[in-house]
């Protein structure tokens, strides 16, 4: 367990690629389960209003990231790297997210105004944006991408993946109607 956690935060510090991650659908399974434990126990902290909903749009979105990472692979001939390059993926993601994890409460718990309020809302965005980069180096070595083309494709994805989670938010959907 220990070497896996030593390889994702390797992966999240650009030391790594999606080629030094082992090819294992067990992992991958495993992986989804810890991800999607992570995102109930987070929702039921801090925003317990509309759980089911939240849920089903993570749980949609993260299906639509699958087959659009599927299909970009098989689109390149690459189709053998899709359970390397999602266990990179959901690897860092969980890394990230389990940083981000203080930075939510100390935003849910804290003011905007003040100081803590303030580190707290940057430290979320700097986060976003590693987090973006670091899954642009995993698709640009995982599809022989540059490392602009793998960050765009990287800030396409994230964008794709919150608007699919958004919808199933109830206010989204009476603001959108």
């Amino acid at each position: 367990m220990k070497a896996l956690f030593s390889l994702f935060w390797q992966l999240c510090r650009f030391q790594k690629g999606p080629q030094d991650v082992p090819h294992s659908p067990p992992l991958l399974a495993l992986l989804v389960m810890a991800l999607m434990s992570l995102s109930v126990l987070i929702v039921f902290w801090f925003e317990p209003k509309y759980v089911s909903e939240k849920l089903m749009g993570s749980a949609l979105a993260l299906a639509a990231w699958f087959l659009l990472l599927f299909l970009l692979l098989k689109f390149k001939g690459l189709g053998n790297r899709f359970a390397q390059t999602m266990i990179a993926c959901l690897g860092t993601d969980l890394v990230i997210s389990l940083i981000s994890v203080p930075m939510q409460m100390a935003v849910v718990s804290v003011e905007a105004e003040t100081t803590l309020g303030s580190l707290s809302r940057f430290g979320l965005l700097t986060l976003m944006i590693w987090d973006i980069l670091v899954k642009g180096r995993i698709y640009s070595g995982a599809m022989n991408l540059g490392r602009l083309q793998g960050n765009f494709l990287s800030i396409c994805i994230w964008i794709s993946m919150l608007l699919i989670s958004y919808q199933f938010i109830p206010e989204a959907l009476q603001n959108s109607q």
